[in-house]
Order: C-alpha cells, then structure tokens, then sequence
C-alpha cells in the first residue's frame, strides 16, 4: 500500500506536512482516503504515514505481487498470520482477502459469544461488553463516564438474569434514581435525587447495552426498552446562566487584569470557544495579521491524565476574533517569551496559547475553578467559566447576528442544537423584531389605512340607501 506526504499552507500562514493513502473502497465502489495533517516536518509526516499504513493492513490485511519464475506476476494477500498467493488478478487477490477479512470477524464475534455466558447476569454482561465492546468505539472520558452510570444499573438491576429484565423493573429503577438515587447527605438520608439529565444518561447506555446483547444473540427475550417502553424523567427547560450585564463583565476583566488567567477569560468571552478548546490552542492556530483563529481541537481531562482530542462536533472551524482580544493575545505571546527565557531548558515549549508559566498544559478542571474564584472575587455569582460561552452567545443573537453565524462560532453540529440551548434570546428579540418593522413600515400603514369611524360597522349601518336591510342581518 502507497501513501503520500505533502504540505499544505494553513490560514495562519504556517506550513503543515500532511500525509494521505487510498484505504480501500466503500459499498459504493468510491476510494476511502485516510488523510491527517499538522506535523511539524517531512519526516514526521512519513514516519506517521508508515505507522498508519502498519495499523490499518493490521486490522485490514494488504495486497501482495511478485514476479513468478517465467516472469508473470503473481498476485496474493497477507492477513494477520495468514499468508496466500497463486492469484492471477489483483481484483481475485482483493476478493480472497476480503473473504478472509470476513471469517475473521465471524470467528472473533463467535468467540465473543462463548466468553459470555448463555444467560449471564445484566452485571456480568454489562461488564463485559464495556470490556470487549464499548472499549473498541468509545473516547476514554465517554468510557469512564459508561463505567459511572454502569454502577448504578449494578446497584439496582445487577442481580437479574438478563433474561429475566422485565421492562417494569427497568421503570422501577429509573423512578428510585430519580427520587433517591444519588449521595447520601443529612438532608437526603436515603439518598438524594438524581439530576433528570443524569438518569436520561443512565437509562440510555443501559439501552444500548441491551441492544447489543439482542445482536450477539445473548437477549432471547424481547428488548425490554425497545420503542420508548420507559419513561424517562422530562429534561427541565433552564435558561443558560449568563454574566447579566457588562458592567459585570467588565468587573471579573478588571480582577482578572493581574492574574494569568487574563488573556484566557477574554478569549473565552471573544470566541465563545469551551475550556477544552482554548487550552488545546497552539500559536501557529492564530492570525495575528487577520484575526482569524482556527479551533481544531480540544483538550480532555481523564483518570488517566489529559488528552488532546478531536473537536466536540469532529469539525474544525475558523473565524475572526474582535481587535481587542487580538491585542490582548499579543501580549500573551510577549509574557511567554519572558517564560521561555526565565525558565531556559526546563521550559516545556509545546506551542501552547494558554499554558502554565512553564509552558505545560493547564488541566480543565483546574483553569475553571480558577475563573470560578476569579468570578466570586469580581462579585458575580451563580456562574461559571462556560457562562462565558453563553453570555458570548446570548449576546451576538441579541445584537442581531444570524443564528447560522452564532452556529458556527460555537460549533454547533446543528442550527438546531443553538435555537433549542438559547431561544430565550431569540424570543427576547421578537419585540426588537416588531419595532424594526413598524419603524419600516410606519408610513406605508398611515397611508393606506383608512380611519376608524369610516371602516366602523355602527357608521355603514346609519348610511347610504340599504342601511335598514343590512341592519336587520346584523342583529337577527
């Protein structure tokens, strides 16, 4: 299998090598191409193009030819430990490798199978299928997340055959998460409510748990939540908290100015960008020049440490910053340099926008509680490092940018997503909306409407020639 390596000119300016290579093709007969791009050199490029080729003919297999003795050439494939040729056509080479592609994964999901017992526990299958399953196409936060709601289903369901769920204890456990189902405190001695977000969480991994249990063919029964068979607790409609005003604002910039966290709480409230994005921020995703800031990923916090990942939506997105968070990242990138020279060789240079004084990486958590305090000090309460994201949000629809923009901004897979978090701005804009038109409007409405009395049934009534007869239709 052939790759390539290329560069590519960024909108920053920098240059990026890339790498690409065809990996195979889809139902349709159309090539998959499997491309990154961001390393630094050449050679960062191949070496990473050689692994990813290694990786996939790993889990793919790849094509073989050589030259046979009377000098044809002689197709073949290798797999894994499996090893043929003979072939006379690439094309009987693919169709062989893809043959053995598919007993493969026949025998590993018939393996699968027998690991699990024939009528194992809801605990034990859930277990295992975070094991062997959810492992395989699962983030590692998500994952951690999956194995968190997994100990409550334990709690309550864990016991029961799987064949023996009935749709009624589900439902019975969704009620007592619910109403009791979290921390132990004074006030809730059995337990206090979970949060209805919480359970809907709960309730859908357990689903699609059961869903995979139904496919491996370890479900005999019906699906016990099939076709919404369990109510879940409603999702409570809350307004986004917001920083209420820019006199407020302008308070936690003012505590800010001092601190480190100067230049991030600006951004943040300039770009509407999460926590996560702005601390995976490195110097060649900015534009001083034009303004422009390229969001491509995002960093994550985990038991095992921190993580940069893909954006949240898997799409990256470029716009423009306003002038004074330009500004105000200049001076960012002046303080590093004061860093870079205090700390000399112990300074951990990974091109970060956002970093600690020694250039490594701000843990999420640790950033937020930070603004948190910050935002206590200033006199803001009730709020937090993503209200920022939702004052910034709030207020372009207030300001009238269309929600396509706002979007797009915030990354958004979907308008939807953005009008379902923040329709409270845009009803708050229907007056505003109202008063736009009317003032448009005004004079072509006094011109053309006619005066009260003359449209007033009382005044058709007491004139012309069939006032009588039309009178007597009104009243009956």
């Amino acid at each position: 299998m052939n790759g390539s390596v290329f560069k590519r000119r960024l909108p920053s300016g920098t240059v990026s090598w890339c790498y690409s290579f065809i990996a195979g093709k889809d139902e349709k007969g159309k090539r998959i191409v499997n491309f990154k791009g961001g390393y630094e050199t050449r050679g960062a490029a191949g070496e990473a193009l050689r692994d990813a080729i290694k990786e996939y003919e790993k889990a793919h297999g790849k094509i073989t030819k050589r030259r046979g003795v009377l000098g044809g050439v002689i197709w073949g494939y290798e797999f894994g430990g499996d090893k043929k040729s003979g072939f006379s056509d690439q094309q009987a080479a693919t169709d062989a490798l893809a043959e053995a592609v598919r007993r493969r994964a026949a025998t590993e999901e018939a393996e699968a199978k027998a690991q699990l017992k024939l009528d194992p526990t809801l605990g034990e299958f859930i277990d295992t299928w975070l094991k062997d399953h959810a492992a395989r196409a699962l983030a590692p936060k998500t994952l951690e997340r999956y194995r968190d709601f997994a100990a409550y289903i334990k709690h309550h369901l864990g016991e029961i055959r799987i064949n023996d769920l009935t749709t009624a204890a589900i439902q019975n456990m969704v009620h007592r998460l619910s109403d009791c189902g979290g921390m132990i405190t004074e006030a809730h001695p059995n337990g206090r409510p979970l949060a209805a977000k919480t359970v809907r969480h709960i309730a859908t991994m357990l689903h699609t748990a059961l869903s995979e249990a139904d496919r491996l063919g370890i479900l005999t029964i019906r699906h016990p939540m099939e076709n919404k068979r369990v109510k879940l607790p409603p999702l409570p409609k809350r307004k986004p908290r917001i920083v209420e005003s820019k006199e407020k604002l302008k308070a936690l910039f003012d505590r800010a100015r001092d601190t480190r966290q100067y230049a991030f709480i600006v951004t943040a409230s300039a770009s509407g960008c999460r926590r996560g994005e702005l601390l995976a921020l490195q110097w060649p995703d900015f534009n001083a020049a034009t303004g422009e800031l390229c969001v491509t990923k995002s960093l994550e916090q985990t038991k095992a440490g921190l993580r940069v990942k893909s954006t949240k939506s898997g799409k990256d997105r470029k716009f423009v910053l306003p002038e004074a968070a330009v500004a105000i990242l200049e001076e960012q990138r002046a303080e590093q340099e004061n860093d870079k020279r205090l700390y000399g060789s112990d300074y951990h240079d990974h091109g970060l926008i956002f970093c600690q004084p020694n250039g490594d990486y701000y843990s999420p958590d640790r950033m937020g509680a930070r603004v948190k305090e910050l935002m206590v000090k200033a006199g803001l309460e009730g709020v937090s490092l993503h209200s920022l994201r939702h004052t910034f949000a709030t207020e372009m629809l207030h300001q009238g940018v269309p929600l396509a923009e706002v979007s797009k901004r915030l990354g958004h897979a979907d308008q939807n997503i953005t009008l379902g978090i923040y329709s409270h701005a845009v009803r708050a804009d229907d007056r505003a909306a109202a008063k736009v038109w009317n003032d448009a409007m005004a004079d072509v409405i006094d011109v053309s409407k006619n005066p009260a009395e003359v449209r007033s049934t009382a005044k058709y009534c007491t004139e012309g020639p069939k006032t009588e007869a039309f009178a007597e239709r009104k009243t009956g």
